[in-house]
């Protein structure tokens, strides 16, 4: 390099010297191997889809087919929150400013001594959702309600996995629950990374605590939530494997384009 060129450097943007944010990516953490997406705001939508008909499986083939009738097709895909038997989300679903499913502030009561807490209701849960601006933001469930946010959209889902910068209590480095994982986590800023195991059993697979420290110390998100575990399931064009039969979900997080 000569001299005009380390000086024109030094006079250089800050934006144009570091890498985009946005994109798709692979990260190691801890021995394992998680798709990462980092959302422009600018140029991408994030939408948040159930199945067509009330109580209806969703899925990425259904879903693409769907779009496909729009003139568009999946950019990326993801499924969102925990959800119940019926189909429909645990807790809060907001798709296009409209409430679907309510936030949900119950406690989960045992019935015997063995009996796990579900990953929903490992308190403290969250909400993740999307302002009009196209900023987002990762807050407990009960703060939700302080905040009055009108967003257009948001999905609740738990455990929390990073609230300020902490890692949830409950959660332990030595934990021998090896699942796949998905969440999603916010930067300061209030940009949007979506991360999910890359699905390979002897590359995906990760506790959850594990998965917490890498939106926390790999990727700079304070705020982070748990979406779903081993069902989990992302596709970005050009990136992942195509597009084939994945598990039944409630909700799936997507951005689209226009068919070529």
């Amino acid at each position: 390099m000569n001299l005009h060129s380390t000086l024109l450097g030094l006079f250089l943007p800050l934006s144009l010297l570091a890498p985009a944010f946005s994109g798709a990516e692979t990260i190691d953490h801890e021995g394992t191997t998680y798709w990462i997406y980092r959302v422009d705001p600018g140029k991408e939508k994030v939408e948040l889809y159930l199945g067509e008909q009330k109580g209806e499986p969703n899925t990425f083939p259904k879903l693409e087919a769907r779009l496909q009738k729009q003139g568009r097709r999946l950019k990326f895909a993801m499924n969102s929150g925990i959800f119940e038997g019926t189909f429909l989300p645990s807790g809060l679903h907001i798709a296009e400013g409209k409430t679907i499913t309510k936030l949900n502030l119950n406690d989960f009561v045992k019935t015997g001594e063995t009996q796990f807490t579900p990953n929903f209701f490992l308190k403290p849960n969250g909400v993740f959702f999307i302002r009009p601006d196209g900023t987002a933001a990762v807050v407990e469930s009960q703060r939700y309600v302080t905040l009055n946010e009108m967003p257009i959209l948001a999905t609740q889902s738990g455990p929390l996995l990073v609230q300020e910068g902490k890692i949830h209590p409950v959660l332990t480095p030595d934990s021998t629950s090896k699942r796949y994982r998905n969440g999603v986590g916010v930067t300061k800023d209030g940009r949007i990374i979506f991360a999910c195991s890359m699905l390979d059993r002897e590359l995906g697979m990760s506790n959850i605590y594990r998965f917490a420290e890498c939106f926390r110390d790999k990727l700079g998100c304070p705020n982070a939530l748990y979406l779903d575990g081993d069902i989990s399931y992302i596709y970005i064009a050009g990136k992942s494997e195509p597009i084939r039969e994945t598990n039944w979900f409630a909700g799936i997080l997507a951005i689209t384009e226009p068919l070529p």
